[in-house]
């Protein structure tokens, strides 16, 4: 019994590191985001508020944010990839490298908002990573769920 015991409690020191490991990648991601990325990107916009920006938007006005959301993002990504690790790689290469060949926005969003700066270029690997695991797990919407929630017309 001592063994089943043992074996539990190592499982469970285990399971306790990823989390912490976890907290850990969202809390770096986090300070991230806040430091490269939130002075062009909300983290989210209330679905009356973007409809009432894309209506703005239709009559020839400014948005009044630099970027799309990041929960928009995040949604829009996985739509494409949808597993971290692909998620991660096309993130920290995007930002790097940003193209609208390459990249998976609604094409009204580069109309509005254009392709972003290489702000990736001025980042660790490190700080790609955590921002884009940041960006996978800390919003769980899929697209569909997004669009649901958010409409687009």
């Amino acid at each position: 019994m001592k063994g089943v015991f043992a074996g539990a409690f190592v499982l469970l020191s285990v399971l306790s590191l990823e989390a912490r490991g976890s907290e850990d990648v969202i809390s770096k991601g986090y300070s991230v985001f806040e430091s490269k990325c939130a002075s062009c990107h909300p983290v989210s916009v209330p679905p009356e508020k973007l409809k009432k920006i894309r209506e703005a938007v239709e009559k020839g006005g400014k948005p009044p944010i630099k970027a799309p959301p990041m929960e928009e993002i995040s949604a829009r990504v996985k739509k494409f990839y949808p597993d971290e690790e692909s998620f991660v790689r096309f993130v920290s290469d995007y930002i790097t490298n940003p193209s609208q060949d390459k990249g998976v926005c609604m094409p009204m969003a580069y109309k509005v908002f254009g392709v972003m700066p290489p702000v990736g270029r001025g980042m660790s690997e490190e700080e790609k990573e955590a921002v884009a695991r940041w960006l996978y797990r800390n919003f769980h919407y899929t697209w569909e769920e997004f669009i649901e929630k958010h409409p687009h017309h």
